[in-house]
């Protein structure tokens, strides 16, 4: 063991270099400030300079402008009163005029605009303004250099007479917006997206506090201070400011008001005062230098979340128990779908088969497989839509009744076809049928089945690179309009039939991305960095996060959320508790979409984070790497939940939050359909972590999930990967396989070649030592056998070690990696005997059909995976003419019948050795009588 101790000292010393190292780390080029005419002052900066003019702009309202936001449509066809053309909730007044309400803050009261009368210079090298007096009141505002920072302009605003004010700088630079190259306004318009009018951007509206404008390869704009946002959960009902793009003359001009008009910080008596700063931007690059600079030097963003007090596989293992219960997980094993009534009654929805399909053989888990990805693969082969509707008088965010399956992506078919080891044709079969075929399948968002992704699907499944060549055409053609030609208006979100989540808004990073991966081709890569940039805007990265300690759910209750809220509604009883600021921070996370933000301020689906840590790696950027991991590490130990909401909380972090009757969960909505994709992206984020630590060392090959919104990730386990150097290594993480001695070390493991393999990330920036023991009843170990290991620390071999008892002690440098391969240690595998070992013969092209009955059609099907085979068939019979179904079985041995008496009309069974299964259909019609569905046989 001296060897293993050799390591910890050499991983210590690691340690203190990087340490020393980041230390000296250099800082942004400096800005410097100058008189300029008229009192104005330039803003210079590495030879690019900016005119920041004496004027601002004051609104008084003489009684209270009644803050609210605009509505909008949830459904897509939706009209409402209220909603704007953005669908888009905008902060709005009632108008000056008397006449409506309006989104334009200038019409919400009467307008001043002031300008300095005289300078004088201040003894730091800044300015301070004076202002002529106005007969409701005074203003002082001065600019002053800040060390290492943007400058900051400063105004204190005096009432002299009682009304409702916002005051705002108005003498940013001004430019007409047909010349610019591109804006931001959080956080909706970028590109050449430009609002329609001086629609304001609220606190409580996420991305950053800023406003930006890019010309000629210079970028200038104007961030609210991060001092003047307190550190909460900024919600329209603690909301301090607002930011704008556009003025009321039509230019382009990064403009900031506080207070918020309405708010009650804005009713000031006479004599009352108030302060506030804003800091100009000026930056030689783009927009996205312009964000992430702000979002590093002013809001102190960085790589700053760790494991808290478990590691990620251990959240993985306790959400894939909880989603193993019926119960408290919204199971319906009858409708084969997720219970989905927080939003629409009567409703169960799925997403994937192939999130807990990956998930039964990572875990190596046979009951996953059967009671979820089998269900669940059988509800997407024959709905229509992904959410099913019980109510016939029911069509809330547009749910299907019907049963016109498959409810599944081109894609979707296709890996499932290939996950199948080839076994199951059916799925092979409606791939290559729907190809090319338009169908909704959520809400009113078509899914055209010709995408550069349906078709890079279909060359995986066929090998034909004829479909690979028709991805990289429609590709191409895709970056030169949606990525090389900034985008002007909302057209390519697709508002009018459901668009709405940021992945509508962004380009398609990840299947970008997944194309280049394919080829390898730079473009690819290029395009699918800049989708991925665009989609890490909408993130929150503020308010700053300080260091120290916060406490959260005083009283002993969790708040209330929301979608939960009601007059009698108590929060969730959960201890008060004192933890690490950094721990409930939203910072890193999205708001739900453009419609809900306010809603669902901050989602736990990270989908993106996978592919973030990925780009990052291959394109060597820095700031997506941070954004990925602020996304999902050291955020809750079981399934959360939807989001952040309303106010800081632990209780959604607590492995027991879901252990409770679902009317009592009052603090965040609970959608059970995301429990598995949400699976899917922690797994999908571990390994892609581990991969591009190891930098491609630890790799093990992917399936594409495609899902729809947030719920797309890759999944893994049905093909064997590389772990540093050894090829033929299967993925293998049972349910607590590991006990490890330290909350910050994730792992990874596999076995093949006769050795067991362990891999363990650091999410620390500390280094550490931690010991791990193995479950005996997994890895059936000999006692007091020392088994030997080849050690990797970052990368570099690093001798060996031994393994005793299933114990090893192991060194991890700073946010490092180490790994070992042990010699002829046994794994007792489940599902992975069959899946990777059995020999299944070649299928029969007849083991689906479907065919015409009196009351619909009906389609049969064998589903076979990992040596089971399961006979499905379901129908399209209606319940308005149908009351029940029957189905008499013969599979050469044995008779029997099977009723189902609840529309859909449906039934499953395994088939056993059997090669083929005869079946006589029936219906009960509601007036009694009975009608022949047919004689049929399916062959596999």
């Amino acid at each position: 063991m001296n060897g293993t101790r050799d390591l910890i000292r050499s991983v210590l010393f690691l340690a203190a270099c990087v340490a020393s190292a980041t230390a000296a780390a250099s800082s942004t080029e400096s800005y410097q400030l100058k008189a300029a005419p008229n009192n104005a002052v330039t803003v210079e900066r590495a030879g690019k300079r900016a005119v920041y003019q004496p004027v601002f702009t004051v609104i008084k309202a003489t009684s209270d402008p009644k803050l609210r936001l605009s509505g909008f449509a949830s459904t897509p066809g939706e009209s409402l009163e209220g909603v704007n053309v953005e669908n888009y909730p905008l902060p709005r007044w009632r108008a000056a005029s008397g006449e409506g309400n309006t989104d334009i803050v200038y019409e919400a009261g009467a307008v001043t605009e002031i300008r300095a009368t005289s300078s004088r210079a201040l003894d730091n090298g800044g300015t301070a303004w004076t202002f002529a007096a106005n007969p409701d009141f005074t203003l002082e505002a001065e600019v002053r250099p800040v060390p290492g920072e943007a400058p900051r302009i400063s105004w204190k605003f005096t009432a002299r007479t009682p009304g409702w004010y916002t005051v705002g700088y108005t003498g940013a630079p001004a430019s007409n917006p047909a010349g610019d190259d591109g804006f931001l306004q959080p956080l909706i318009w970028q590109e050449k997206r430009f609002p329609r009018a001086p629609l304001m951007t609220a606190e409580s509206m996420g991305g950053l506090p800023l406003t930006l404008v890019t010309r000629d390869g210079v970028t200038r704009g104007l961030s609210v201070d991060p001092a003047e946002s307190p550190y909460r959960l900024p919600t329209i009902a603690n909301a301090r400011f607002g930011v704008m793009l556009r003025n009321p003359k039509g230019e382009a001009q990064p403009t900031a008001f506080a207070p918020l008009l309405g708010q009650t910080d804005s009713h000031f008596d006479a004599g009352q005062s108030a302060t506030f700063s804003v800091r100009p931007l000026l930056v030689s690059g783009d927009w996205y230098q312009a964000f992430t600079e702000a979002a590093r030097s002013l809001f102190g963003f960085n790589d700053y979340r760790q494991n808290f007090e478990q590691s990620l596989n251990a959240t993985i293992d306790t959400m894939t128990e909880f989603a193993m219960d019926d119960v408290h997980a919204g199971w319906d094993a009858d409708l084969r779908g997720f219970d989905y009534n927080t939003d629409v009654k009567g409703t169960v929805k799925v997403v994937s088969a192939l999130h807990p399909l990956a998930t039964s053989l990572i875990q190596d888990d046979p009951e996953v497989y059967r009671l979820r990805a089998l269900p669940i693969t059988e509800f997407l082969m024959s709905r229509t839509k992904y959410l099913y509707n019980t109510l016939p008088d029911s069509h809330g965010q547009n749910a299907a009744r019907d049963m016109k399956g498959p409810a599944a992506e081109v894609s979707e078919l296709a890996e499932l076809y290939q996950m199948s080891h080839g076994q199951s044709p059916v799925f092979r079969h409606y791939a290559l049928e729907l190809a090319g075929k338009p169908r909704q399948l959520n809400l009113l968002m078509v899914s055209d089945g010709a995408t550069f992704w349906d078709k890079l699907a279909l060359y995986r499944l066929t090998g034909d690179k004829t479909h690979l060549n028709a991805a990289r055409s429609i590709a191409d053609k895709y970056i030169k309009a949606r990525i090389n030609t900034p985008q002007r208006d909302f057209s390519d979100v697709r508002l009018e039939t459901g668009g709405q989540f940021w992945s509508d808004f962004a380009p398609k990073f990840v299947e970008l991305f997944e194309l280049w991966q394919e080829t390898k081709e730079p473009r690819y890569l290029a395009a699918a960095q800049a989708g991925a940039r665009t989609y890490a805007s909408y993130a929150w990265y503020y308010p700053r996060v300080p260091g120290g300690e916060i406490t959260v759910d005083r009283g002993g209750a969790a708040p209330v959320g929301y979608f939960m809220a009601g007059p009698d509604s108590p929060g969730i009883p959960t201890p008060e508790i004192t933890l690490p600021a950094w721990q409930v921070s939203q910072v890193g996370l999205t708001p739900e979409a453009q419609t809900t933000y306010h809603l669902n301020p901050a989602t736990f689906l990270a989908h993106h984070a996978a592919y973030e840590l990925r780009i990052a790696a291959a394109a060597n950027d820095s700031f997506l790497h941070d954004a990925a991991r602020s996304a999902i590490v050291g955020r809750y130990k079981s399934f959360p939940g939807y989001d952040i909401n309303v106010t800081f909380s632990n209780v959604y972090a607590r492995s027991d939050y879901l252990q409770r009757p679902f009317s009592n969960l009052t603090y965040n909505e609970v959608y059970f359909n995301h429990v598995w994709p949400h699976i899917a992206l922690l797994t999908d984020y571990l390994m892609s972590d581990f991969e591009t630590r190891s930098k491609g060392a630890i790799e093990f090959p992917a399936r594409y999930a495609q899902g729809y919104a947030y719920l797309r990730s890759k999944v893994y386990g049905d093909r064997p990967g590389k772990f540093m150097g050894d090829d033929n290594v299967r993925l293998w993480m049972p349910r607590r396989l590991i006990t490890s001695s330290d909350p910050q070390a994730n792992y990874l493991t596999g076995y093949g070649n006769d050795r067991f393999y362990l891999a363990l990330s650091n999410e620390s920036p500390d280094a550490r030592k931690v010991t791990v023991t193995l479950d005996r009843e997994r890895v059936p170990y000999e006692p007091g056998r020392e088994y030997s290991a080849r050690v990797w620390v970052d990368g570099k071999p690093a001798g060996t070690t031994t393994v005793v008892n299933g114990s090893v002690t192991l060194p991890l440098s700073p946010k490092g990696l180490t790994a070992i391969a042990v010699d002829g240690l046994p794994v007792f595998t489940r599902l992975h005997t069959d899946y990777f070992n059995a020999q299944q013969a070649a299928p029969s092209d007849k083991g689906f059909r479907t065919d015409q009955t009196p009351v619909g059609n009906a389609t049969a099907m064998f589903l076979s995976f990992a040596g089971r085979h399961d006979f499905y068939l379901w129908t399209g019979a209606s319940d308005s003419d149908v009351k029940s179904a029957r189905v008499t079985l013969k599979n050469g041995k044995s008779e029997r019948t099977l009723v189902d008496q609840r529309h859909p009309f449906e039934f499953s069974t395994p088939a056993g050795d059997a090669k083929a299964m005869e079946y006589h259909l029936e219906f009960v019609r509601t007036d009694g009588t009975v009608v022949d569905g047919g004689r049929h046989s399916i062959e596999r």
